[in-house]
């Protein structure tokens, strides 16, 4: 036999393997999409039987949702958990809430994360956040020229006493994947490519007991785990006091329009100025 002849046969036995085990995933992703139909808690079993603790199980069914479902953008229709799985897709918040559901058939504690971070400079959205500000209030502040808002979930993993992020839209759980996705200045991985949108978080409110964005997680994630990710490089900046004291700033005043009291689009100066030093802080990580 030629080596020719052995290299072809070599590489169909490989294609044929691999069109095996494609067939094969996508049969075993038809049977969950059917479980999360019919049986919200038998899919959370299924997809995650092989973790080990409350932050493996999770990032299974975050996994899974964030390939298998798309991101569709708001279109401020209220739909049900059920009617979000029927449409295998929603927006961050509705991704949010059937993973938040499918976790807590699993026992797992979790809170809703609600976010404002700095995005893509997109002035034609600035007059579309403004029309809704005007019609429905202050809470649509959330979303302008170059800010959005975003909506994920922390989860509290009982064996290390502790909670961490876990983003169904964007793929990222756990601290160190979802600072390296959402506030390093490195190549960034994310399973949905909206996120490409968005540069930094600047404001982070879990929710309480009663379901408002009152525990505040700016500090946590973007001023101690931050300084963390880059081994403290930052401290000793100007930029660095710049960096947290324009984070209270704006903590405050996202916290005002979360409530509706305050209207967001009047400090986008502010916005300006925090996108700006981040980019600062980019060239100084550079420069070192």
């Amino acid at each position: 036999m030629s080596q020719i002849l052995k290299t072809l046969i070599v590489l169909l036995f490989t294609f044929c393997l691999a069109s095996a085990q494609s067939g094969s995933a996508s049969n075993h992703d038809e049977h969950l999409y059917t479980l999360a139909r019919s049986d919200l808690k038998e899919f959370a079993q299924e997809v995650s039987k092989n973790a080990k603790s409350e932050l493996g199980r999770a990032q299974a069914i975050v996994d899974w949702l964030a390939k298998n479902f798309e991101w569709k953008p708001t279109d401020y229709q209220k739909r049900t958990v059920q009617e979000i799985v029927d449409r295998k897709g929603g927006n961050c918040y509705e991704l949010a809430i059937v993973a938040q559901s499918a976790m807590k058939e699993l026992n797992i504690k979790l809170r809703r994360v609600h976010e404002v971070n700095i995005s893509t400079n997109t002035p034609d959205r600035s007059d579309r956040a403004r029309k809704k500000v005007k019609e429905l209030g202050n809470t649509y502040s959330v979303f302008g020229r170059h800010h959005n808002d975003h909506v994920w979930l922390e989860l509290y993993d009982s064996a290390a006493k502790e909670w961490f992020p876990a983003d169904p839209s964007s793929g990222l759980v756990g601290v160190e994947q979802w600072m390296k996705g959402r506030v390093g200045f490195g190549k960034r991985f994310s399973l949905n490519p909206i996120t490409e949108d968005m540069v930094v978080p600047f404001a982070i409110f879990a929710a309480d007991a009663d379901g408002k964005f009152t525990i505040n997680r700016t500090q946590h994630y973007l001023v101690d785990e931050f300084s963390r990710l880059y081994g403290r490089k930052f401290r000793k900046q100007p930029l660095w006091k710049e960096w947290i004291s324009t984070l209270d700033l704006l903590d405050d005043k996202v916290a005002g329009a979360f409530a509706g009291s305050l209207n967001l689009h009047e400090y986008e100066s502010e916005i300006d100025q925090l996108a700006a030093v981040y980019e600062q802080l980019r060239a100084v990580l550079k420069s070192k």
